[in-house]
C-alpha cells in the first residue's frame, strides 16, 4: 500500500512520534470526525475558547451538542486556565465531554494543567493544534504530549489555499480504530484496487462521512511535512526580525517570543485606535489580520446563547487591540522590511 496518504501518515507518526494518525481533506475534517470518534451527541457539553476560529464551535453544534465559551489570558489569548476550572465545575453532569484546547500563535497552553483537570472531570481533551504543528511541549511535539485526540491543519487561516489537509494524532487505539472506520462512509473490509474501486463485497456498520483526502493533496502536505523545519526557522528569522525593528515603538506593544516559539502567527497590540491604525497601514499596501473575532460578537454565537459584549471582557480587550503581521516562509527579507518601515511610519504619525 505505497500510496502519498499512506506515506503521509507515516511521515507525520515518525515525526510527531503518536502512535496513530489519520489524513483528511481539511482541518475542520480532522477536527469533525475527533468528535465523532469520542461519540458526540445532542446535548452533550465541549469546553472551548471564546478566542477561537468558528471552525471549533461549529462542528460542535453539529452535533447538536453545546459549546461553553471560556474567556482567554491577555498574555498569550489562550484559553484562561483558571475559568477552564470554574467552569468544569460549574458544569460537572454526564453530558460533559470534553475540552477543545487551542494553541494561539503556536504558543502552547498550559497543557499540564489542563490535562490535569480533564483527569480530575473525567473528560476528554481534544487539542485543536491548527497552528502548532512541530511545537514542542516538555520536549515532546504537540500531538505526542499527552491529549485524548490532536487535530491539525496543512493549510491554517488560509481560506484559498493550493492544497487543503488535515490529520488526526492519537495514542488510543479505541479512539483511533473508530475514527479510522468512520474516515470513509462507515465502510468496513474495504480495499481498493490500483483504479481506486472499492472492493465489490464490503460492509456497513456505521454512519460516517466522506473525511479522507485525496492522493494530490496528500502528495502537496508531504512536501510540507518535510519542509516543515526549515518553513519554522523562516518564520522564527521574520519574528526575530519585526523584534528587533520594531522595538520601543510607541502605540506598538510586541509578542514576547521565546526560543522554543514556532511563531505561526506575530501579533502585536495597538495601544488605542487599532481601527485607524490598519487603515492606514493598508494605505501603506501592508494586510494585517486579527485572530480571532472572539464568538459572542459573532451573530450566530451572541444570539443563540444570549452573550453580551462584556461576557468575556479579556478576550474583548485584546479583539480591540490585536493584530497580525504577515508572517509565511515565503515572506522575503525585502517585504518584511516594508512591513516594519510601514508599521513605523505609521506608528510615528499615530495619535
Amino acid at each position: 500500500d505505497n500510496t502519498k496518504v499512506k506515506k503521509l501518515e507515516d511521515s507525520f507518526k515518525e515525526f510527531i512520534g503518536c502512535k496513530h494518525a489519520i489524513a483528511t481533506n481539511s482541518g475542520t475534517a480532522a477536527l469533525h470526525l475527533a468528535m465523532c470518534a469520542l461519540d458526540f451527541k445532542r446535548g452533550d457539553k465541549v469546553i472551548c475558547s471564546i478566542n477561537v476560529f468558528p471552525s471549533v464551535p461549529e462542528a460542535v453544534r453539529h452535533f447538536d451538542a453545546e459549546p461553553i465559551f471560556v474567556d482567554i489570558e491577555s498574555k498569550n489569548y489562550n484559553l484562561d486556565i483558571n475559568k477552564l476550572e470554574k467552569a468544569l465545575e460549574k458544569n460537572q453532569s454526564k453530558k460533559l465531554k470534553a475540552i477543545i484546547v487551542n494553541h494561539m500563535a503556536g504558543k502552547i497552553a498550559d497543557l499540564d494543567r489542563i490535562y490535569e483537570l480533564a483527569k480530575k472531570y473525567k473528560v476528554k481533551v481534544i487539542e485543536d493544534a491548527s497552528n502548532a504543528m512541530g511545537a514542542r511541549y516538555n520536549g515532546s511535539y504537540i500531538g505526542n504530549s499527552g491529549a485524548d485526540i490532536t487535530v491539525f491543519s496543512f493549510a491554517p487561516h488560509l481560506c484559498n489555499s493550493i492544497t487543503n489537509g488535515g490529520m488526526i494524532a492519537t495514542d488510543d487505539e479505541k479512539i483511533h480504530r473508530r475514527a479510522e472506520l468512520l474516515s470513509f462512509h462507515g465502510i468496513e473490509k474495504k480495499s481498493c484496487d490500483q483504479f481506486g474501486n472499492v472492493n465489490y463485497i464490503y460492509d456497513v456498520v456505521d454512519i460516517g462521512w466522506k473525511y479522507d483526502i485525496s492522493q494530490l493533496d496528500a502528495a502537496y502536505c508531504l512536501a510540507d511535512l518535510e519542509n516543515l523545519k526549515e518553513s519554522i526557522k523562516r518564520r522564527k528569522e521574520i519574528a526575530r526580525k519585526y523584534s528587533t525593528i520594531l522595538a520601543n515603538l510607541k502605540h506598538v506593544k510586541l509578542p514576547e517570543n521565546s526560543n522554543d516559539d514556532i511563531s505561526s502567527q506575530y501579533i502585536v497590540e495597538i495601544d488605542k485606535n487599532r481601527d485607524h491604525f490598519v487603515n492606514e497601514l493598508k494605505k501603506e499596501k501592508v494586510k494585517v489580520g486579527v485572530h480571532y473575532m472572539p464568538l459572542h460578537l459573532t451573530d450566530y454565537y451572541k444570539t443563540k446563547y444570549s452573550m453580551k459584549v462584556f461576557d468575556y471582557s479579556v478576550a474583548l480587550g485584546a479583539f480591540q487591540r490585536v493584530m497580525s503581521l504577515p508572517i509565511y516562509p515565503s515572506l522575503s527579507d525585502e517585504e518584511a522590511d516594508k512591513v516594519c518601515d510601514a508599521v513605523k511610519k505609521v506608528a510615528n504619525a499615530h495619535i
